[in-house]
C-alpha cells in the first residue's frame, strides 16, 4: 500500500528502518509514494539494513540489501539480483499521519 508523502517526511528516494509495535519495517518513499515492507529479506529472514542509513539507490527503483548485495525493485519488493531471485520483500498496508506511522 501506498500513502501520501505529504504526511510523512522522508527524502524523495530514501528508505529507512521503523519500528511499529515491536516490529521492524522498511518505510520507503519513491518520488511522491511512500511504501512499507517487512524489514525481512527473504533470502535469510534478517534485516536488510543492519548497518543503518538509507539502501535505496539515488534514482529510487531499488532497494540493496547490506547483508549479501540482494536487490529488490523497490515499486514490487519483487527480488531481481541476488540469491533470492523471484521472491520478494512483504508489503505492509499502513497510513502515515504527521509524521507517525499506522498499521491497517
Amino acid at each position: 500500500m501506498t500513502t501520501d508523502i505529504d504526511d510523512y517526511p522522508l527524502d524523495p528516494n530514501m528508505s529507512t528502518s521503523v519500528t511499529v509495535d515491536g516490529r521492524s519495517f522498511l518505510l520507503v518513499r519513491r518520488d511522491t509514494e511512500l511504501l512499507l515492507f517487512e524489514n525481512r529479506c527473504p533470502h535469510t529472514g534478517e534485516t536488510l539494513d543492519p548497518m543503518g542509513g538509507s539502501i535505496m539507490e539515488a534514482q529510487g527503483e531499488l532497494i540493496t540489501c547490506q547483508r549479501h548485495g540482494a536487490q529488490f525493485l523497490s515499486s514490487s519488493g519483487e527480488c531481481v539480483s541476488g540469491p533470492c531471485q523471484g521472491e520478494r520483500l512483504e508489503p505492509v498496508a499502513f497510513t502515515a499521519v504527521a509524521g507517525a506511522i499506522y498499521l491497517d
